[in-house]
């Protein structure tokens, strides 16, 4: 380890150096590097914050370099404060008050994929912001969001096999108890070994359940107690968890879930399941993954639950460089991993249902005031924007220590609530494929 501040310069020189040959956004390790030394150094924050701030103008144009009117255009400063506009009519947007630095714009529209700003060799397309003055953008083109095709056979493409099958139990509601089947498949150059259904302990040949999508924030087996007591009521449970090989790589884990969801509704995973509309449900990271799965497959979910979920990564950012987060352990180091948002604010966009609100099902946000991870402000802002383009929302803001919904020896009163009002929203927005 390197322990001059003449060495972390020569490291770091070294470092850009190699980012400029690769001229490519670094990866997590290299961005994580780069934040630990950044701090070592104090050069984390914006030396111009003093200054008088600047502002930015430019046009975001679609296919057939049309116009784009209702563009959500965002740049963020190094520790993630976003400064947001919308474009009107002729796709021209003006954004006030950024603080003298360089930054790389990026935006999203309805049916349109997030795209931000590149300069050559896919390199940062970055901006100077002067003080008290208007800086001028190149366009911003925006593409239409097309997520790729599924094989036709799609169980024998991807080598879906079962791995396990065994009974599980819950403590809550008492009784609880469910059959499971595990799975792995091969996608993208990543075996995903976490894939399990879930369904009823007595479950008759024959019988289509109401599908519930589960995404589990960690190791999907250290939330079994949760998914079998969700299949206990009488709902078929997908569940699986994020591949560590993907990382930070938010679209590789959706398209895992897409996969995952696919597969179950053409009965590869046995029967029980059907093409169903599945009410989706995570929690913390997965509400992310769940955000991307929304963007190209909204249509096929019948709603969705985020628990403690984040609904902009720009806001989170910010709140992270102030020391505001109690981050567990094993993701005290997310945040840094995702790079310089002011450089690379594209993995924060799509980590940032904020911004597509309108795009979402049905939804329930539950919260607690309590969170240290992810703040409640993440659920009040997610709430307003899905309010705002009219999208039906229900909320459970609760004051408990939980982060996550947890079913188990330490149980509260809120968990109870918690889990009573995830299975009537369930039933309000679900249904089998029988009863349809």
């Amino acid at each position: 380890m390197l322990n001059t501040e003449n060495g972390l310069k020569w490291f770091l020189s070294l470092s850009i150096a190699a980012f400029v040959l690769a001229a490519c956004q670094p990866a997590p390790q290299s961005n994580v590097v780069g934040y630990l030394l950044g701090k070592q150094l104090g050069t984390l924050e914006n030396p111009n914050q003093a200054q008088p701030p600047g502002a930015l103008e430019g046009r975001v144009l679609g296919p057939g370099a049309m116009p784009v009117s209702g563009a959500t255009v965002v740049v963020a400063e190094r520790t993630g404060t976003p400064h947001v506009a919308r474009t009107d009519a002729t796709g021209h947007y003006r954004i006030e008050g950024i603080p003298p630095d360089q930054v790389a714009p990026a935006a999203v529209a309805p049916g349109l994929a997030e795209a931000a700003l590149q300069g050559l060799f896919g390199t940062p397309g970055l901006v100077t912001i002067s003080a008290a003055q208007t800086t001028v953008a190149p366009d911003l083109t925006l593409a239409p969001y097309m997520p790729p095709p599924l094989p036709a056979d799609l169980a024998a493409a991807v080598n879906l096999r079962q791995t396990a099958a065994y009974t599980a139990t819950a403590p809550f509601p008492e009784g609880a108890a469910a059959q499971v089947k595990a799975f792995a498949f091969d996608y993208n150059g990543v075996t995903v070994d976490t894939l399990r259904l879930l369904l009823p302990l007595a479950a008759p040949a024959g019988v289509t359940y109401p599908l519930v999508l589960f995404v589990a924030p960690t190791a999907v087996d250290d939330w079994q107690d949760v998914t079998a007591a969700f299949a206990a009521q009488g709902y078929a449970v997908l569940a699986l968890s994020p591949m560590a090989a993907r990382g930070v790589d938010a679209e590789g884990q959706a398209q895992d879930v897409r996969v995952a969801l696919a597969l179950a509704q053409q009965d590869a995973l046995g029967p029980g399941v059907g093409h169903n509309r599945p009410v989706a449900m995570g929690g913390s990271y997965s509400s992310a993954i769940l955000a991307r799965l929304l963007r190209f497959a909204g249509d096929e979910l019948a709603g969705w639950v985020s628990v403690g979920g984040m609904s902009n990564a720009f806001t989170g950012a910010e709140a992270f460089y102030a020391g505001e987060l109690e981050m567990p352990a094993n993701f005290s180091l997310l945040v840094p991993a995702f790079g310089p948002p002011n450089l690379y604010p594209l993995i924060f966009l799509r980590y940032s249902p904020v911004f597509v609100a309108g795009e979402l099902p049905p939804t329930l946000l539950i919260h607690t005031s309590a969170d240290r991870v992810l703040p409640i402000d993440q659920a009040y802002q997610l709430e307003t924007a899905a309010r705002a383009a009219g999208v039906p929302v229900e909320t459970y803001y609760y004051a408990d220590v939980s982060h996550y919904l947890g079913i188990g020896e330490n149980l509260t009163d809120a968990g109870r609530e918690m889990f009573n009002k995830i299975v009537a929203f369930i039933e309000r927005h679900s249904a089998s494929e029988e009863s349809q």
